[in-house]
């Protein structure tokens, strides 16, 4: 692997990990929804932005371990298990939760950002915070595409863990609407029953689309005999 992968991937491991550790000591306001709400059933782990953080930081990590101890094989048969479990992390979920966490949250701030992050938050949540834990996700992710060549997974099953993960962060967010009595993000507030689930609903829409364009760019960047060709020719040897 070059060095300047190995550099790159060091980088945001530490952006991501002084992003969590920031985040946690850094207190919201006593006495304020904000300090509430975190507090409450969950902690930080109700937010999907937090759980995508630890997502990247995870992934990232990983691949600097792979860059040191593992492979970076065209060929199936000669792939080390790092690098397998990496490029199934990265077009499975990284990628596609990456670049949605990102676009969806500075879509609705575009919208009303009361309805994702309300101006209160800006007392005492720096803005460069607030960029690595919206804004790198889906550069990261992205830059990772262009710098490095993966392996995608082909038919309905590279499909399979987005809709796990997505059905699995409803259900968490639904139970904290029932348990808690509050919901995570303020934009279900503003909407009735019918439209919070036509909201959900619309929302896995784009994970679905992160999922498939994922391979069509990397195709037009590496070129469309990629290392699913390897795994058939490791097959043979």
């Amino acid at each position: 692997m070059s060095s300047k992968i190995s550099v790159f991937h060091v980088s945001l491991v530490t952006l991501y990990l002084y992003g969590i550790y920031y985040d946690t000591y850094n207190k919201p306001p006593p006495g304020s929804r904000a300090e509430l709400h975190r507090n409450s059933i969950g902690g930080r782990y109700k937010y999907l932005t937090h759980l995508d953080l630890l997502l990247q930081c995870g992934f990232f990590g990983l691949c600097v371990l792979n860059d040191f101890v593992g492979s970076e094989s065209p060929i199936y048969a000669r792939r080390s298990l790092l690098q397998r479990l990496r490029d199934w992390l990265f077009t499975s979920l990284v990628l596609p939760m990456g670049v949605f966490v990102s676009c969806i949250f500075w879509a609705l701030y575009a919208v009303d950002r009361e309805l994702i992050f309300p101006a209160s938050l800006d007392s005492w949540f720096p803005g460069w915070l607030n960029h690595i834990m919206h804004t790198l996700p889906a550069i990261g992710a992205i830059a990772e595409l262009y710098s490095v060549c993966h392996c995608f997974q082909k038919g309905i099953k590279m499909y399979y863990p987005i809709l796990v993960a997505y059905f699995l962060y409803l259900s968490w967010i639904c139970y904290i609407a029932y348990a808690a009595g509050f919901w995570v993000y303020p934009v279900f507030e503003v909407l009735d029953m019918k439209g919070r689930t036509i909201f959900l609903a619309a929302l896995l829409l784009p994970n679905l689309f992160f999922v498939h364009l994922g391979p069509r760019l990397h195709n037009m960047i590496w070129g469309s005999s990629t290392k699913m060709q390897g795994k058939r020719k490791g097959k043979k040897e």
